[in-house]
């Protein structure tokens, strides 16, 4: 009896973790698809739906944070962009996005 529900309980774990990880990539489309088109609040709501989706680190979650600048920067929300785009600088120095976001800051800083 063990071994069967060790034979069912693994599978079902994997099955689960894809589905999170197939959730964040969705919710991370539509807040493009949503950036895309000046609809920052609906984008914004869609990057907290992908953090939440199970746990987001590296370079996804350094994605998240950038486009949520882009977003608040959409809003001439410039100071809280300004915070999102020097956390992704700290925090992830080392990923393409922190090079963007410290391209994004000059221009806010001009």
């Amino acid at each position: 009896m063990n071994r069967r529900f060790l034979l069912f309980l693994i599978p079902l774990a994997l099955v689960i973790c894809s589905c999170a990880t197939t959730m964040q990539r969705g919710a991370m489309q539509r807040a493009y698809f949503a950036y895309n088109h000046a609809d920052y609040k609906t984008a914004l709501r869609h990057l907290s739906r992908a953090e939440s989706y199970g746990e987001v680190k590296g370079k996804a979650l350094a994605e998240v944070h950038f486009l949520r600048g882009r977003c608040l920067e959409g809003m001439n929300e410039r100071a809280e962009a300004v915070g999102a785009f020097e956390f992704v600088v700290k925090t992830y120095p080392d990923t393409e996005f922190a090079a963007r976001a410290q391209g994004r800051l000059g221009e806010l800083k001009k």
